[in-house]
């Protein structure tokens, strides 16, 4: 996750199973157990976006080097179909249209910022233009006739026309970075939101101004994301404000707000609607299941690394096992029934995982109880040998010397 970029969560035609981008895979979870998951771990460079085709059988992914890889979802090796290179840079977003014969990718490109092609052949069905700027966000009606429409860091969103798509309208409502653009399901409207804390919805067909949602702004901070409700008339929108609102579309009010909390790392940085589901990702990298009943509590909350795992141990204790893992990201998980995450400074962990934790941060030693998930810490050891690099797993020899092994 990185501060003030937008992160994509998609869904599945059916609303089985959601999926999102992590490094260099993409990972997809069953919606109503995210426990059962999925990895696909074929791309060389950072994935991210990913995106369901309509049909439920591909899915295209799109990583910082501008490749795109389509790749069956009915099989577990999850074979490549296609490959192409629309531009050169990262690739931000992806949309289909809804006969999964059609894609549309934007983002990072150096001579130009999005493609429209054919999924199988890669010609082209159209130019996006219109742009001065990276484009941050695509998506196509998912009904006749169909219409584009893309946001970007220019301020600006496009309206586009076809297939081909033609340019029609560049639209200029928003102060700010547009982060976000999404049809809603029944194409008769669609949504833009901005870094500028503002909701515009425009027809779907014509591209026409219709209003605003919240007033003069819907968030007191930047929108990175919007996700319509299957029937069209609600969406959700997540903002660096730290909440997520529930919004009428008729009326243009907010019916829920949700407080995902007061630090930095719950700003909020995605959203999905998928059929009965509210689910949001945080800067922190948690997942959370929104509760419409309870809107300070998150029904659920997915917590795991966000970077590469250097350690991982099983304990066993009163017949009961924990998976313990440290990571790049600073922190240490405890996989029970209920999984606990444990953050020391935010900066590297790498450990040997026994009875106690020990490890390494600067001049200091950390001791993790593991029966109370308590540490404490060791001030300022005088080391006599100064670590050069990474530090691999560590251990206690009986006489309490540590002995550690550096990368």
């Amino acid at each position: 996750m990185e501060r003030g970029v937008a992160k994509v969560l998609g869904g599945d035609p059916k609303g089985n199973h959601f999926l999102y981008t992590n490094g260099k895979s993409v990972i997809i979870r069953n919606i109503e157990n995210p426990a059962i998951a999925d990895v696909y771990t074929e791309h060389p460079h950072q994935v991210i976006v990913a995106k369901y085709a309509p049909s439920g059988f591909y899915i295209a992914s799109g990583d910082v080097s501008g490749k795109i890889r389509i790749w069956d979802t009915t099989q577990k090796e999850h074979l490549l179909k296609y490959e192409y290179q629309p531009f050169g840079g990262k690739i931000k977003d992806i949309a289909w249209t809804e006969d999964s014969k059609r894609i549309a990718v934007v983002g990072e490109g150096r001579e130009k910022f999005g493609a429209v092609f054919l999924w199988d052949s890669g010609s082209t069905v159209g130019e996006i233009v219109g742009h001065s700027k990276i484009i941050n966000s695509v998506d196509i009606k998912q009904t006749r006739p169909y219409r584009l429409v893309t946001g970007s860091d220019d301020n600006c969103t496009t309206f586009l026309e076809g297939p081909p798509f033609k340019f029609k309208c560049t639209i200029s409502d928003h102060s700010r970075f547009v982060n976000c653009v999404r049809f809603s399901p029944d194409g008769n409207r669609y949504a833009s939101a901005g870094a500028d804390g503002q909701i515009f919805l425009y027809d779907g067909k014509t591209g026409e101004k219709l209003g605003s949602l919240g007033g003069e702004k819907a968030h007191d901070g930047g929108i990175y994301a919007v996700s319509w409700s299957p029937d069209s008339t609600q969406l959700i929108s997540a903002s660096g404000d730290k909440t997520v609102r529930l919004w009428d579309v008729g009326s243009g009010v907010a019916v829920s707000t949700f407080n995902l909390g007061s630090d930095v790392q719950d700003q909020q940085l995605g959203c999905l609607w998928l059929k009965n589901h509210l689910l949001s990702v945080s800067l922190s990298g948690y997942i959370n299941y929104l509760d419409r009943s309870n809107p300070d509590r998150p029904l659920r909350t997915i917590k795991g690394h966000t970077k590469s795992i250097q350690c991982l141990t099983v304990h066993k204790a009163d017949g009961r096992s924990s998976i313990y893992s440290a990571s790049h990201d600073g922190h240490i998980n405890i996989l029970q029934s209920i999984c606990h995450s444990l953050a020391i400074n935010k900066h590297n962990v790498c450990c040997r995982l026994k009875w106690y934790i020990y490890f390494f941060h600067h001049k200091n030693i950390y001791i993790l109880f593991i029966k109370t998930n308590v540490y404490i810490v060791q001030k300022n050891v005088k080391l006599i040998l100064q670590h050069k690099s990474v530090i691999k797993p560590m251990q206690k020899r009986r006489d309490c010397a540590f002995l550690s092994v550096c990368q």
